[in-house]
């Protein structure tokens, strides 16, 4: 209520009425906030209301807002990986239902025609398992990895071709939750293969093309600053040198070249840009004119001298290049690596790579100029279900078989040596035994013993017999040191027929066109080479059983290839289970259940790995619904409205604005002779 100051004596009309104005108007804009407040049950309605509450507020605002879309996306991701888990469920029993049938269809109990009714069930099996990994949630391909738009398995040529790629998808699940909500179908069920990988250290050179972010020097790799040059020809010159924003080891080469050129003329002979270049894996300054030196030293921040291999030597006239092995610098094969720069221990050849998979065949031809990209093009052109690929290490090749059911090859044609040198061949002296027959090796007799006197027994361990065209033989015993490698084996064969005397008319060695151990016999019969299994099943592990002879001089045996790249798969286990029972294998429908029982493991480990993260994303979903009570409260501690406080509040303003209408009232009744007295 407003009063008159009590200093005043007198107070004027005028006077009385703005006060008794003012103070009526306060009342009413007070009384109007406190109304509003209480209808709108806040406290704070806008910044003005409270400055220091409102910044709170909009922080605690966002935060809430951030965490709805979070809480949103794990909702979304838990949907998503309860389906996938169901999916998986239903793998793992198609899978075992499978292996069931495999065990069943092994024994005299089961004929041909049974197997051959068996076989459709399993073709139903199969496509049950495709449509199950092609399954999607809302249009999320859940077996697809980061490509979930299409489906990831489609059928290819009598097979099926896993088109998708990566890990899975991501999203914002918030700290500590940072996986995919889907996954590849490779890491469900297998759909990919493991091999081809590179038998070959590349060791590409260093080039001008060559992007700094692809060198591995042992002085590891940071961003470029400055570094210093010292010219001295008796008179020391110094230069800055910034390589800030270079991107190639072109551009290193021509910044430093630049400036020596432009701060002491007569250092470098030549004309620009011939001095400062590339020699093998270094960085080479050379064209350095007689009584010239040039040091390089790391500039006043970073370590970009000593990064590039230039640091810590002088460079003259003579000497171009730093031979300190931290020097080197290492890059990476990547796509736009040619095949030129490529320097493995065994130089690059050039010539036909044929690739196979699944009776279907294309061939690329290589030269210098090609690049690794281009060689991954070429090759995805023949359209053949095969992928080359650069190792996560950077150092060699991979070749991947995309299609389970198919067996892929890569070989060389006329005596080629390209896909050796590269690495990429399947069959190559290289090639180890354990990954023939899709990784069931080769079985040797080896250790064996008389059943009757307990003693070792030599003719139980003699693995095969090789006959020439002669008619003369010689018999091969192998033992568990010569199982490493192709080449082992072949030295094996090879000493066996030094030994019996056939050193000079007779030599196993890898055929030049196509992938199989081929026999070079020159004892001038005319009769064929040919093989005997003698114990265990090496000869037709080594597919010399079914090899193709032809005659001549020399006549050659090439064995068939067991090398061949297959995709361990459920689908391809799936596959070969079929194939046998069709063809009334009883050895192939047991292979075959015995890689159903790994497929199972692997669909289970995969419903382990879905199922942990489902827990994961409940847990977060549990800490995330704390954490927003907890803002939520702050919120309103800070916003709402104190009812009690603001109702006593309200009732006060209706009292004081009551007061202040009659005190009003009064004044206006007072005359001037009020105011003489």
């Amino acid at each position: 209520m407003t009063s008159i100051p009590s200093n005043f004596d007198r107070v004027p009309t005028r006077l009385s009425s703005q006060l008794t104005r003012q103070g009526i108007s306060s009342a009413n804009a007070q009384l109007l906030r406190a109304q509003v407040e209480l209808s709108s049950s806040k406290r704070v309605l806008k910044p003005s209301d409270d400055p220091i509450a409102a910044s709170l507020i909009n922080v605690v605002d966002q935060r809430l807002q951030l965490a709805g879309q979070r809480e949103r996306n794990l909702t979304h991701a838990s949907s998503v990986l309860g389906t996938l888990d169901q999916a998986l469920g239903q793998i793992t029993e198609l899978a075992q239902d499978a292996k069931e049938i495999a065990s069943s269809q092994v024994g005299a109990q089961s004929d041909a025609g049974t197997r051959r009714q068996q076989a459709v069930l399993v073709q139903s099996l199969i496509d049950s398992m495709v449509q199950a990994l092609n399954r999607d949630y809302a249009g999320l391909r859940l077996f697809g990895g980061e490509r979930t738009g299409a489906a990831p398995i489609e059928a290819f040529q009598g097979g099926y071709r896993y088109v998708g790629a990566g890990d899975g998808l991501r999203t914002d699940l918030g700290e500590g939750v940072q996986f995919p909500i889907t996954i590849g179908a490779d890491r469900a069920v297998g759909a990919l293969s493991s091999r081809h990988k590179g038998e070959v250290d590349l060791n590409p050179a260093l080039t001008a093309q060559t992007r700094l972010s692809d060198l591995r020097g042992p002085n590891g790799s940071s961003p470029l600053g400055t570094i210093s040059i010292t010219v001295d020809n008796g008179s020391p010159t110094t230069i800055e040198v910034d390589l800030a924003g270079a991107v190639t080891a072109g551009d290193v080469a021509n910044r430093i070249e630049s400036s020596i050129r432009a701060a002491v003329p007569g250092a470098l002979t030549g004309a620009y840009p011939s001095a400062v270049g590339v020699n093998g894996e270094r960085f080479s300054i050379g064209g350095i004119s007689a009584g010239y030196t040039v040091v390089f030293s790391d500039g006043p921040t970073g370590r970009s001298a000593t990064q590039l291999g230039l640091a810590g030597f002088t460079y003259d006239g003579v000497n171009p290049l730093n031979t300190d092995p931290l020097a080197v610098m290492n890059p990476r094969v990547t796509d736009d690596t040619t095949l030129g720069s490529l320097n493995p221990t065994a130089a690059v050849s050039y010539g036909t790579i044929v690739f196979r998979n699944g009776g279907r065949s294309g061939s690329v031809t290589t030269h210098a100029g090609m690049t690794v990209g281009q060689l991954k093009e070429a090759v995805q052109r023949l359209n053949l279900g095969v992928r080359v690929e650069v190792d996560a290490s950077g150092d060699s090749i991979n070749v991947i078989n995309e299609v389970s059911g198919f067996r892929m090859s890569v070989e060389e044609t006329g005596g080629g040596l390209a896909a050796t040198s590269l690495g990429i061949r399947t069959m190559s002296a290289r090639t180890a035994l354990s990954a023939f027959n899709q990784g069931r090796g080769v079985s040797i007799a080896d250790g064996q013993t008389n059943p009757v006197t307990g003693l070792p027994d030599a003719n139980r361990n003699v693995d095969f017999r090789v006959t020439l065209t002669n008619g003369a033989s010689f018999t091969v015993d192998l033992v568990a040191g010569d199982m490493g490698t192709v080449q082992d084996v072949l030295n094996k064969i090879n000493s066996e027929a030094a030994a019996a005397g056939f050193g000079g008319v007779f030599s196993a060695g890898l055929t030049g066109t196509g992938n199989g151990i081929e026999f070079v016999d020159s004892s001038g019969g005319a009769g064929q080479t040919s093989v005997t299994s003698l114990n265990a099943h090496a000869a037709e592990d080594l597919g010399l059983m079914d090899g193709t002879f032809t005659a001549g001089a020399p006549g050659r045996l090439v064995a068939s290839d067991r090398s061949s790249v297959r995709v361990d798969s459920l689908l391809s286990a799936l596959i070969d289970l079929r194939d046998a029972l069709e063809g009334n294998d009883t050895l192939g429908i047991t292979f075959a259940g015995e890689r159903l029982e790994l497929g199972v493991e692997l669909s289970i480990q995969a419903r382990g790995l879905v199922g942990g993260r489902a827990s994961r994303i409940e847990d977060a979903k549990g800490r995330l619904e704390d954490t927003n009570l907890l803002d939520q409260t702050i919120k309103s501690n800070l916003q709402d409205l104190d009812y009690i406080e603001a109702a006593s509040r309200f009732s006060l303003l209706q009292t004081q604005l009551q007061a202040g209408l009659q005190s009003a009232a009064a004044i206006r009744s007072l005359t001037l002779l009020n105011f003489l007295g």
